[in-house]
């Protein structure tokens, strides 16, 4: 669809106070040949009945060629795919009162045709829902990828070898006893009788020895909302599709019998996934779903196989059957997966074969890195890896000098098998600030330290970073020489905390303006030591900066310190005032510093006139009014009349007397 045309006619918001949320405005422009439906869908800037702030945004359909496209008024040059967002708008509006003339009614009719709830915006949204679909579909079709319909290209006959390997492998390891109510009565799967409880009843999810074959079984309660209450586990087993080029990997769900005597178990075996793979493309159907709810799991069948967005594995853990996987993998990307390396590798105790054969399709580099001996990495890149990590590897590329952002030869710097995906990003990180400049020996003592490339950023200007990590190790390991163990949780520091301690203390060297150019300041004797000091400073200069507002607020107070009777009340004048004002009544208006300096609140002190220094009663005033007035141990001043008195009397007289003064001297407007 060629919207050059289109995108040369302009549109935008509209300005209306009223609850009305959209304008719709119908133009009919004839494109290449093809009448199109031009859509605009103009948001009211004055709209009083909705506070999100949709864009405006105008959608593009063609009946001949069956497309839908949207152009967004924001950046209304650049035609996009119509979002879910667009299509949530539109919806919207099938019951929703829009403005919209006659004849762009009679437009829209005529376009879409059928019976309209509302102004055919109702046709128009299903319309471009349709539509999107089948653009969706040839797309991928384009693309090579897999079809919704293709789940058909699977075998129905179960793989050659299945129940055998069901009944040697999966049976045997069934360690479950389910119980009925009364927690007495109960069918051990592991040796499959009828059993009674001795002593101890049976309980949910317990581990007991099975009062018959003596096995230490794991007991569920019959009919409960538990995994192992109805189902033993999940089995994946891989066959080759009816058209030769796509795999499939089968999961079934194996349901128990009742009986527990596993005559035919073809009978309680439940195909509930399909993982397809061809080329590159992968896709997943379903079966069966679930909904979880309130600690409790209930399943459902769907109507027909329902492709999924996502390829993660059904259900999590599964039994995986190898018979087949040859034949089935022969000719595919997959062929040269060690797949039988990877099921007896102990380098991980869990496993995912489906995602290692999935992987080696999707990314090639999945299968020299398996083979070249980085198995730790395979195995994260298998078991999901964090923000952090990522993009440590260039998992698109079809080799490993592409696949690594740095020099393949730092590589021989560690074994294969101990590189670890957070040593490829911190590496990463490092070639990236430095580059050429770095050594061999500053990468491996790097690595060794196992520290966050962040720690030494900021000491790069002014020194290698051979030099940076060599003042970490020294005053680590000074660090540790001096260490006494006082709890039996205490660890000696170790490097990353050593540097992370240095980060901080060079950011508050740039705080104070000090000199990182002087080898003194850059590398401190005393790293520890240096750094107590420059946080005091740090400390000290920002209570400076407090200081000066909090003595600004007293001043602005003053004008209601009053004395009676007796009594004086005054503003707290300093903040060291205020927190001994804390300690000495036993309350928490040693916290309220903050927001003293900066006018949330006035704290002010109630002493005798004999004793001006003695701390009395302390009292919160906040917009001329008084909040709380307490003594030790926050007693409220409303226990004592005579204080009670005092200070509703000020209340009266100096804070909303003066505030009434004030506005009689102030001359008439």
């Amino acid at each position: 669809m060629d919207l050059k045309k289109i995108k040369k006619i302009p549109f935008g918001d509209f300005s209306e106070k009223s609850r009305v949320r959209w304008k719709v405005e119908v133009r009919r422009p004839v494109v290449s040949g093809e009448r199109l439906l031009a859509v605009d869908f103009l948001r009211n800037t004055e709209c009083t009945a909705y506070k999100r702030e949709d864009s405006s945004f105008r959608i593009v359909c063609g009946k001949k060629s069956r497309e839908v496209r949207g152009i967004m008024a924001a950046d209304a040059d650049k035609p996009v795919r119509v979002t879910d967002e667009a299509l949530r708008a539109i919806s919207g509006c099938r019951h929703e009162y829009i403005l919209i003339s006659e004849k762009d009614e009679a437009a829209l009719s005529r376009f879409l045709g059928g019976a309209s709830q509302n102004h055919y915006i109702d046709l128009l949204a299903d319309w471009a829902e349709e539509v999107r679909e089948e653009q969706k579909k040839r797309e991928r079709q384009k693309r090579g990828g897999l079809m919704d319909e293709d789940y058909r290209l699977c075998p129905e006959a179960l793989p050659a070898g299945l129940l055998e390997f069901i009944r040697e492998t999966v049976l045997p390891e069934d360690d479950t006893l389910v119980y009925k109510k009364g927690n007495v009565r109960g069918l051990c799967y592991a040796c499959g009788q009828e059993v009674r409880a001795r002593g101890q009843r049976f309980r949910q999810n317990e581990r007991v020895r099975c009062p018959n074959c003596g096995q230490e079984v794991i007991c569920v309660l019959e009919g409960s909302s538990a995994f192992r209450a109805d189902f033993v586990e999940n089995i994946i087993a891989v066959q080759k599709g009816t058209d030769g080029e796509t795999v499939f990997f089968r999961q079934w769900l194996l349901r128990r019998d009742p009986s527990a005597h596993w005559e035919r178990i073809e009978v309680f075996l439940k195909e509930t996934a399909r993982y397809a793979v061809r080329g590159r493309k992968t896709a997943k159907w379903q079966r069966e779903s679930k909904e979880n709810y309130y600690m409790n799991c209930e399943r459902y069948d769907m109507e027909e196989w329902t492709r999924w967005r996502d390829n993660r594995i059904y259900d999590g853990g599964y039994y995986f059957y190898p018979g087949g996987a040859a034949e089935a993998l022969q000719g595919t990307r997959m062929q040269y997966a060690d797949l039988e390396g990877y099921l007896a590798d102990k380098t991980s105790r869990w496993k995912n074969p489906v995602h290692f054969l999935e992987y080696h399709a999707k990314y090639p580099v999945m299968e020299f890195l398996w083979k070249k001996g980085y198995k730790t990495i395979t195995h994260r890149r298998i078991g999901g890896m964090s923000r952090e990590t990522r993009d440590a590897i260039r998992w698109q590329r079809d080799s490993l000098k592409e696949c690594f952002k740095f020099p393949l030869r730092f590589l021989r710097l560690k074994l294969p098998e101990e590189w670890t995906l957070d040593d490829i990003a911190r590496l990463n990180a490092l070639w990236q600030m430095q580059g050429e400049k770095l050594k061999e020996e500053e990468i491996r003592m790097f690595l060794e330290m196992r520290i966050d490339t962040k720690d030494v950023l900021a000491a790069l200007p002014y020194a290698s970073v051979g030099r940076i990590l060599g003042y970490i190790k020294k005053q680590t390991e000074k660090r540790q020489a001096a260490f006494v163990k006082r709890h039996d949780w205490e660890k000696p520091p170790g490097f990353a905390s050593v540097a992370h301690e240095y980060r901080d203390y060079l950011s508050e060297c740039t705080q104070l303006g000090l000199d990182l150019h002087n080898r003194e300041v850059l590398f401190p004797k005393d790293l520890k030591a240096a750094h107590e000091r420059t946080m005091a400073q740090v400390s000290f200069e920002k209570n400076k900066t407090d200081q000066g507002k909090f003595q600004k607020a007293v001043d602005r107070l003053e004008k209601y310190s009053w004395q009676k009777d007796g009594l004086l009340i005054r503003p707290a004048g300093t903040q060291e005032e205020l927190r001994d004002e804390g300690r000495a009544l036993h309350h928490c208006v040693g916290g309220y510093i903050r927001q003293m300096a900066d006018g949330e609140t006035a704290i002010f002190f109630v002493r005798k006139l004999d004793a001006p220094d003695t701390p009395y009663f302390t009292l919160e005033l906040q917009k001329k009014r008084v909040i709380q007035c307490r003594t030790a141990h926050n007693a409220s001043y409303e226990r004592y009349p005579e204080i009670l008195s005092f200070v509703q009397e000020w209340e009266q007289e100096v804070v909303t007397g003066n505030e009434g003064k004030k506005k009689k001297e102030e001359p008439a407007a």
